[in-house]
């Protein structure tokens, strides 16, 4: 008994939730656009009135005009009547549906957009590295502008369709007790065997979620522009097609799995709605008639009544069943907008100092969400103002998530991080990261100008625009610039016009280099800021560094995996599965002979000159 009172209340919690969640979603929509949400409800009050009233009220009066000897006027007056209604009631839905909808179509997905875009700035770094997290909310996120329409109508279905079937099954037994029972029939149909339909439909789609994802994977692959040259260089499509296909054969699979069940469910629903309930109810209201016990007028009532109520029906079983799928999505939305980021931008905190005489970690340890294993190790380093510093180690040693804590992405697990003492998490986070110019390995171009692209921001003024020149000059891509039609208002990449300019890959990373310097803060963070530059550029590219650095002004860290990077700096960070393993500088380091010795002499091929000395 207890078990299924507990399966009572489980159930009873789905259906408030689904109430709550697409009640929600209608004080979002009304808080965007309140006329849409008014007039959506007008329009399907509308179109089910207009039903009700000619499937009963018309045919009631016209058929009935006879039996109650109303004359020719009255029956001409009330034809205009609902003539003019029905024509009042379509260009009120050709206005709406034509006119008013796309419009706010377009003001309700901007506004959604820009509220999922303010949100997901305050989204913790860690949401990304979590799948199931970011597949979910992403979908949430892609889906919130289609499901307005559907939510909109469903919720005003329901109402109309209930207030309607209503009125035509209290009309339909004021003729006859019979017509109860050929109505239960199609309810029962729609709302009991309908829902388990619905049920059988949604398990189909769940179960073909992980096989469409990977045919839609495989869309992506063949359609974006970045897989287009080892599509045709190689045979990976031969891998891509045998995932598309057993892809397609598992959703195949799993439609033959509910087949039987599918087929029988709507068979049923089926003859209880159509061979049941409409010719039932036909006979039923002929016998009568042919019996004298209903006029000619009931007779037609009854028989347009019975296929109006039934579909009806089928609308409100349609629209509550929607609206429980669509409580689903509107749940991910709510903890979307919900979602309390462990790092919260917007807490405020201390004004950072201008000037950055320290970074320090100290005992710090961090490990990522799920993983037993620490990323970060019993961390202890200082960063000085006026030393160039360099973070080495092989992939998986820890730079970049010792960089990710640096830029206060996330939070040690263990220890702080103390800037000029203070640790961090006391500093306004957004302020905090304006006192850091970085430039990032997986750095992405935008499609935007040069001078965008450098400031990631609007250009505000002259000074805005000769901070950007200046950072180009200093990033050694100023005069390949100049070269470009527009100079610096050249837009990069041809996502959207074809005057775009598509730099190389070395050009590129010079631009993002541009950036770390372009705000001129006091932090300098350059994560292998030489990786897609020749041996040349990236000679000229440190010593540009060296200069920019140079001085008690700046305090900045190099991250590198290339010894030669590592060599031009004054002191040097050794990192292996976590831990901080060697620090010194490049002499010292040599001659204690440890991992970055080895390290180096491995490389060293590429620094040698000559004479056999190294050119570093």
């Amino acid at each position: 008994m207890g078990k299924k009172e507990s399966n009572k209340d489980r159930m009873k919690k789905k259906k408030v939730s689904a109430i709550k969640n697409n009640l929600y979603f209608l004080r979002l929509i009304w808080g965007i656009s309140p006329s849409r949400v008014i007039y959506n409800f007008v329009n399907v009050f509308f179109d089910f009135a207009m039903w009700t009233f000619y499937s009963v009220t018309f045919m009631q009066f016209l058929f009935g005009a006879g039996e109650n000897m109303r004359s020719f006027t009255e029956v001409a007056i009330f034809i205009w009547f609902a003539v003019a209604l029905s024509m009042g009631a379509n260009t009120f839905s050709a206005w709406y549906q034509n006119c008013f909808v796309p419009r706010t179509d377009i003001q309700i997905h901007y506004e959604l957009n820009a509220m999922l875009f303010q949100k997901v700035q305050t989204v913790d770094l860690s949401c990304y590295e979590n799948p199931e997290f970011y597949n979910t909310y992403t979908k949430a996120a892609v889906e919130a502008s289609e499901r307005t329409k559907s939510v909109l109508d469903n919720c005003a279905k329901v109402m109309a369709a209930f207030l309607s079937s209503f009125f035509v099954i209290w009309t339909m037994c004021s003729i006859t007790p019979w017509a109860l029972v050929f109505v239960a029939l199609p309810l029962v149909g729609n709302l009991f065997v309908g829902k388990k339909l619905g049920k059988v439909l949604y398990d189909i789609e769940q179960e073909s979620i992980p096989a469409k994802r990977r045919m839609d994977y495989v869309n992506r692959v063949v359609y974006f522009r970045k897989y287009s040259g080892e599509l045709r260089l190689t045979n990976v499509f031969c891998i891509l097609r045998n995932i598309y296909k057993t892809a397609m054969e598992e959703t195949i699979a799993t439609a033959r799995k509910f087949a039987f069940k599918r087929s029988f469910l709507s068979i049923v629903k089926s003859v209880l709605m159509y061979v049941l309930g409409f010719e039932g109810m036909w006979v039923c209201a002929a016998v009568l008639a042919i019996r004298g016990r209903i006029s000619l007028s009931e007779l037609v009532v009854l028989v347009n009544a019975i296929v109006s109520v039934s579909w009806m029906l089928n609308d409100l079983e349609n629209a509550l069943s929607s609206i429980f799928s669509n409580a689903f999505f509107i749940e991910n939305l709510r903890q979307f907008f919900g979602y309390v980021p462990k790092i919260d931008e917007s807490a405020g905190g201390k004004e950072p100092p201008q000037q950055v005489d320290s970074i320090e970690f100290k005992n710090v340890s961090f490990r990522y969400a799920g993983q037993e294993k620490y990323a970060l190790q019993n961390i202890n380093l200082t960063l000085y103002r006026g030393v160039r510093h360099a973070l080495v180690g092989i992939n998986g040693s820890g730079k970049s998530t010792l960089i990710k804590l640096l830029m206060r992405f996330y939070d040690p697990t263990e220890g702080v991080i103390l800037l000029n003492g203070v640790d961090i998490r006391e500093y306004d986070i957004k302020q905090y990261r304006q006192r850091i110019g970085a430039a990032f390995q997986d750095f992405a171009l935008f499609a935007a100008t040069v001078l965008e692209n450098v400031l990631l921001r609007e250009s505000e003024d002259s000074i805005d625009r000769e901070a950007a020149v200046n950072a180009l000059k200093n990033s050694d891509v100023y005069d390949k610039i100049q070269t470009l039609r527009y100079k610096e208002d050249t837009l990069l990449t041809r996502e959207f016009d074809n005057e775009g300019v598509e730099l190389s890959g070395g050009e590129r990373q010079k631009i993002a280099i541009a950036r770390a310097f372009a705000g001129q803060a006091p932090v300098v963070l350059l994560d292998e800021p030489s990786s897609a530059l020749d041996p040349i550029a990236e000679y000229k590219m440190f010593e540009i560094i060296a200069q920019l650095c140079e001085g008690e002004h700046k305090l900045s860290v190099i991250v590198s995996h290339r010894m030669s990077s590592a060599a031009a700096c004054e002191k040097i960070f050794v990192l292996e599965n976590g831990k901080l393993l060697e620090q010194g500088s490049h002499a010292e380091l040599l001659a204690a002979n440890g991992t970055y010795a080895y390290m180096f002499h491995k490389q060293a091929r590429n620094y040698q000159t000559e004479e056999g000395g190294y050119d570093v």
